[in-house]
């Protein structure tokens, strides 16, 4: 039979280990969430590495496609249509401005709301 001295040191030793697997398990712990922020920050900027290689990597072939001579001549005309087309339609709604003035000028007096109607005082 164990003596008294024995079972109170294994019990001492017990409360001892069971504090340290405490202390470690909460180790563990901090650990882990340290090393998920660390992750999410990581993959942050990776995402932000990519997207920025994803940008350079369009401005190239955007810079490549305008710099080539075969469609040189066709983005040209494409952007002399779209100008035609835009002094077309600034035309137009400066003639309708102008239109407007003169129907007014000639037929009289601007619209305006309705006037009210009398309302009885008693």
């Amino acid at each position: 039979m164990p003596s008294l001295v024995d079972s109170l040191g294994n019990f001492i030793s017990s409360i001892f280990g069971a504090i340290n697997a405490v202390l470690s398990s909460i180790l563990v712990v901090f650990q882990s969430l340290f090393s998920t922020v660390f992750g999410v920050i990581q993959t942050a900027f990776a995402a932000v590495g990519t997207m920025i290689s994803g940008l350079a990597q369009t401005f190239e072939g955007l810079l490549k496609f305008f710099l080539s001579k075969s469609r040189l001549s066709l983005l040209k005309l494409h952007t002399d249509i779209v100008t035609a087309g835009n002094i077309v339609v600034i035309g137009g709604v400066i003639a309708a401005l102008f239109l407007y003035g003169v129907y007014q000028q000639q037929n009289g007096r601007p619209i305006t709301a309705a006037p009210a109607k009398n309302k009885k005082v008693n």
